[in-house]
């Protein structure tokens, strides 16, 4: 799967909760959509069923999409370890996608379960 058709298997979502969306938001609902796709993955995997399709196409657009939103210059260490996170979560997915094995999965929907709830409380906080 190439990140062109992850892409367009992305914009496939809810097109009216993001036209008028902050960038924040739409980061969020970023980190929602990727931590409900994560779920579904692991979900078919419980269920011995093959993974791809949709929900993997769209775990591999997020990511690409939160790698992309990074800062380098404003986010510092910050985006950097962000980076070091997406990278990882992306190669599980491949690894998951690949092969129909969980691997890592349980430690990527933590992780990103850490930054959905991190990121949903600064959105609280504004």
């Amino acid at each position: 799967m190439n990140v062109q058709s992850a892409l367009n298997a992305y914009k496939e979502t809810n097109l009216s909760e993001i036209e008028d969306a902050t960038p924040h938001r739409l980061i969020e609902l970023t980190f929602q959509d990727l931590k409900k796709n994560l779920l579904l993955i692991r979900s078919k995997l419980d269920q011995n069923q093959k993974i791809g399709g949709l929900e993997a196409a769209k775990s591999v657009a997020a990511i690409e999409i939160l790698k992309s939103s990074l800062n380098f210059d404003q986010g510092g260490e910050i985006a950097k370890n962000l980076l070091q996170i997406y990278d990882y979560s992306l190669n599980q997915l491949h690894l998951i996608i690949k092969e129909d094995k969980e691997y890592e999965l349980e430690t990527v929907i933590s992780i990103i379960t850490s930054l959905v709830d991190a990121w949903s409380s600064i959105s609280t906080n504004k």
